[in-house]
């Protein structure tokens, strides 16, 4: 073996193998989750990138340029993302994924930290440090979330990083403590809570010193305290002044909107951290055993912080996300906790009498460590499991992933064929904003502050974050021109409004889209193709498909067609469903107009599903459905064809899942003179 070689396997074996372990299990989780959901983000995350990038292009920390308000409540993130985002947009790379992959190694230091913080109170191979970082790895919210793009690792970062350098014996201690936590505080504003408890526990330990006589010692804790919250309130203050400043306003935007009135959301809360608890199999009320470890400064913060914590989120009612989010950043100190009580436990299992008892029972001391590390082992196994069935994997990630990548692609259509000066109406401003690039107008309040202070009753009893909607005449108002899906209810084609129906394949079912054909034209009269019982003589039925037409509702195992009015086609049979196939053609009709325009529902197949415009004998145009049961528009341009004669076909061979097609409101249009 060479020189080169000996040094190599020495350094290895210097390498400090579980943080590097733990790190790298926590990428290789992080990564896998954000592959399986797309390289997607969620919505809340997604909100933030639009500020970050807003500011990368010199617009200010917005939502809409020109319109200051504070959606947002993760200045830090927001700022951190902004310089990442700029060099993506220069060098042409999607930023989306790049801060993904970010997170993951933010979420990679958060488990060192673990590690480092753990070794520091008990040591680096003790059980209760193993404890503490295999919990968190086999916790699905800690990985999965580490893929969703929010803010909540990088405040767990700067939360363990104070204290983590509150318990290091460097000279600057007290002054690099108080800016983590400044950086907390600026991640987060509910971070304020920990840095209190930070300060205060610094001031308890300088109280200790004091009683136990040491004035130097009480002196010196006394000036760390009075440095540490110096250091973290009074810059916090100037931002607060300029917060203020800039927005208008004393708090977030989402404070008003989810926690301004009387809000009684207790139920809700006591659900939510019940609901946590269960997912991990309860195993984080173990580190109620830590209090009688509390001697340590970092566990009694801990332990003290977490009450208080506890207490905010039920009395705010937790949270709406899977895998809950509002106590991610916190799944680290849970961990440390139990780690603690571990610690307690095995003290007790090394205690003399114990021993005695051992001794008595004839158990070697092997047998009891190889109980304890089998015990723990088997928590951490039934952590794992119960997150993977019940944790954000199986709540966000597989059960959105799809509906998801959908809506990114029809967004991005969106943006791709917007006109200037366009709006968009909706709650899921994030996306809205970031790949459409048009004015958002928030339907749930985010973004608006009349929306957000509105008054609701039996405040803090539905879902939480979505209890103030803005009313439709109020979304209206604004004339936006384009209206999320299942925004707002019912069918907006009375509204002004049509389902988009040019949307390309794998994407959303539709968009709604303000309808400008009434103010440019007019439709011609005698043109309407109707199917009201009564004037459906000479259609043209072949098949079974048609053989109740026309429908006057939708049928048993058919989705509801929103968007019919009266009578329409419908190859949906009343008792065959969709296997029926059949075809529908028209009588005769003489082309007059500009368009020829229609809607329709069902689904999407361009070969066997079609909707078609025959003219000469052959297929001037053709389309199929939006594998949805809402009725979308079509606008044909026909004026190369006035004067000809046409048939206007349905036809559906298709006997499989969405094996129909729904038409109605068949007329011409034209544009009027300018």
């Amino acid at each position: 073996m060479g020189a080169l070689d000996k040094k190599f396997l020495a350094a290895w074996e210097r390498l400090p193998k579980v943080p590097l372990a733990a790190m790298l299990f926590t990428v290789v989780l992080g990564e896998r989750y954000s592959r399986i959901y797309y390289r997607n983000l969620v919505d809340d995350a997604m909100t933030s990138v639009q500020y970050a990038k807003q500011l990368a292009l010199g617009n200010g920390v917005v939502f809409n340029v020109g319109e200051r308000v504070e959606g947002y409540t993760n200045f830090l993130w927001v700022v951190f993302m902004a310089p990442i985002y700029a060099v993506c947009h220069l060098l042409g790379v999607e930023f989306v994924p790049v801060i993904i992959h970010v997170n993951v190694l933010i979420t990679a230091f958060v488990t060192l930290l673990v590690y480092l913080l753990a070794s520091r109170i008990w040591g680096p191979t003790h059980l209760a440090t193993l404890v503490s970082v295999a919990l968190c790895l086999v916790d699905n919210s800690y990985t999965v979330w580490a893929a969703l793009g929010l803010e909540v690792q990088f405040l767990a970062l700067w939360m363990l990083g104070a204290l983590f350098i509150a318990r290091t014996a460097t000279r600057r201690r007290a002054l690099y403590t108080g800016l983590a936590l400044l950086g907390a505080h600026l991640t987060r504003p509910d971070a304020g809570l920990f840095c209190a408890v930070v300060v205060g526990n610094e001031l308890f330990e300088a109280l200790l010193a004091f009683a136990r006589r040491d004035r130097a010692a009480a002196r010196r804790g006394l000036v760390d305290a009075l440095v540490m919250g110096g250091t973290w309130a009074v810059p916090f203050a100037a931002y607060f002044a300029w917060r203020y400043d800039y927005y208008g306003a004393l708090f977030p935007n989402t404070y008003y909107l989810k926690l301004e009135g009387e809000i009684d959301a207790w139920s809700r809360g006591i659900e939510y951290i019940r609901s946590f608890l269960d997912v991990r199999a309860f195993v984080p009320v173990l580190g109620l055993f830590s209090v009688l470890a509390l001697r340590d400064k970092t566990l009694r913060t801990l332990f003290v912080y977490l009450s208080l914590h506890i207490f905010y989120v039920t009395y705010v009612g937790g949270d709406f996300f899977p895998g809950h989010r509002f106590y991610v950043p916190e799944i680290p100190q849970f961990a440390l906790l139990v780690g603690g009580a571990v610690d307690v436990l095995w003290q007790i299992v090394r205690s003399e009498r114990a021993a005695r008892l051992v001794a008595r029972l004839k158990v070697s001391p092997q047998a009891v460590a190889g109980f304890g590390f089998a015990a723990a082992i088997s928590v951490l196994a039934i952590v794992w499991f119960r997150g993977i069935a019940m944790g954000p994997l199986q709540g966000e990630v597989l059960t959105w992933r799809d509906n998801l990548r959908a809506h990114r692609r029809s967004l991005q259509w969106i943006g791709q064929h917007k006109r200037e000066g366009e709006t968009f109406a909706t709650c899921l401003i994030g996306h809205a904003g970031y790949y459409t690039e048009m004015r958002i107008i928030d339907v749930c309040g985010v973004l608006d502050p009349v929306v957000a202070r509105k008054h609701v009753a039996n405040f803090g009893k539905g879902q939480a974050g979505h209890e103030k909607i803005a009313q439709a005449d109020y979304i209206f108002a604004k004339h936006p021109s384009y209206v999320g899906l299942r925004v707002l209810h019912g069918d907006l084609y009375r509204r002004g409004y049509f389902l988009e129906g040019d949307l390309p394949e794998n994407t959303f079912e539709g968009v709604w889209k303000l309808d400008t054909l009434p103010a440019r034209g007019h439709y011609l009269p005698g043109t309407e193709l109707h199917f009201d019982r009564g004037s459906e003589l000479g259609w043209t039925v072949s098949g079974e498909a048609f053989a109740t037409f026309p429908s006057y509702r939708n049928y048993p195992g058919q989705g509801e067609i929103t968007g019919a009015w009266g009578g329409f086609a419908n190859s949906f049979h009343p008792t065959l469903g969709t296997r029926a196939t059949g075809s529908l053609e028209s009588p005769p009709i003489e082309l007059r107009g500009d368009l020829f325009v229609f809607r329709m529902a069902g689904g999407r197949d361009p070969e066997r599903l079609t909707v078609s415009l025959v003219i000469d004998g052959k297929r001037a145009f053709t389309t199929t459905g939006q594998n949805g049961d809402m009725m979308s528009r079509r606008a044909w341009d026909i004026r190369p064809y006035r004067g000809k004669t046409a048939v206007f076909q349905i036809e559906d061979r298709l006997s499989e899942a969405w094996g129909y097609l729904a038409v109605d409101e068949i007329a011409q249009w034209v544009e009027d003179p300018k």
